[in-house]
């Protein structure tokens, strides 16, 4: 599994959203990679490993939260920041417990997008 430091993996069921944060991450100058599931982003980690992931935390069949406790299980060498729209504090706290990098809320503005990447860097 190599790692690419241009990479930054989108993963979120809403394709709306999922467009809208690759055309954010092409702005600040980086390769964005789709998925629109955790399973399907966890899949790919088998052949290649981005720099860093943005997870939704509320999707379908696999939430951001099991995708994060996987990719720690995994000990998969990439940061995961959690992305949701809830106002939800204690899944806040339970994320971040949990490993997680960050966790911002939707929408994403450019300039909180690129200070947390460039704080993973």
């Amino acid at each position: 599994m190599s790692e690419d430091k241009s990479a930054i993996a989108i993963v979120d069921d809403d394709d709306l959203v999922r467009r809208a944060l690759c055309r954010l991450v092409v702005s600040l100058s980086y390769r964005a990679i789709a998925f629109a599931s955790g399973e399907a982003f966890l899949k790919a980690l088998d052949s290649d490993t981005p720099f860093c992931a943005l997870v939704d935390l509320h999707m379908p069949e696999m939430n951001g939260l099991e995708v994060l406790v996987e990719l720690r299980a995994r000990r998969a060498p990439l940061a995961a920041v959690i992305i949701t729209g809830s106002q939800d504090e204690s899944a806040r706290e339970r994320c971040l417990n949990a490993g997680a990098a960050a966790f911002l809320k939707k929408p994403l503005s450019r300039d909180a997008l690129s200070a947390v990447i460039g704080g993973l860097a």
